[in-house]
Order: structure tokens, then C-alpha cells, then sequence
């Protein structure tokens, strides 16, 4: 009975992440420079900008939240910007480690300098 029970919300669970189209996968990036840190979320959660350009984000929400990522890190802050500047093209995760699950990337795009 126990097994049952356990099978059945195993299934019910995994249903409701297709449902919602949950992934571990980052959605396709917005081209912005600028990305709201607001309660539990970064918006939009995968950004993508051109190599030389600053990304910057902007604390809308009521709650503490920094941005950590492989070469950049921002204080513990509820309110203000914090901007990094990306030179080289790549994706680039980062994440709040105040809250689990609250993450996002930042991929930069090699600069078209030719005009064509």
C-alpha cells in the first residue's frame, strides 16, 4: 500500500514538471543588458548580450539576494544595481546563494565589427 502511494505521487510529480515545462535547462536567452532581481527570481532568468558590453542588475523585490557567478560577485543587497562587464563570448551561470533554485546565465555573443 505504502509502494503504491509512493509510485503514485512519483508519477503525479513528474507530470506536473512536463506540465509546467519545468526543466533543468536554461530557456532560450532574452538580448537585454538588463536583468530585475526580484523575490526568489531573476527576470528574465537567461539573458544574452554582446561580448564588451555590462550586464546589470536591478533589485526590484523586498528581499536580500546577491549575484554570484564564476568571476563576478555582488554584495548581499535589497535594493541598487550591481554590473559586471563581459569581454569574452560564452554562457555565463550565476546564481543568488541566499535562495536554492534562484539562478540564471548570461550568454555573451561574439561582437559583428565587419558592418556586414
Amino acid at each position: 500500500m505504502l509502494l503504491t502511494v509512493v509510485v503514485t505521487m512519483a508519477l503525479l510529480a513528474g507530470c506536473g514538471a512536463i506540465a509546467s515545462g519545468a526543466t533543468d535547462e536554461p530557456g532560450p536567452a532574452v538580448a537585454t543588458s538588463t536583468v530585475q532581481v526580484v523575490d526568489n527570481d531573476f527576470d528574465p532568468p537567461d539573458a544574452e548580450l554582446v561580448a564588451g558590453d555590462t550586464m546589470t542588475w536591478r533589485w526590484e523585490g523586498d528581499s536580500d539576494h546577491n549575484v554570484v557567478g564564476d568571476g563576478f560577485e555582488s554584495p548581499v543587497q535589497r535594493s541598487g544595481t550591481f554590473e559586471h562587464r563581459f569581454t569574452e563570448p560564452g554562457t555565463y551561470a550565476y546564481r543568488c546563494t541566499l535562495h536554492g533554485g534562484m539562478q540564471g546565465t548570461v550568454t555573451v555573443v561574439a561582437s559583428d565589427r565587419t558592418g556586414s
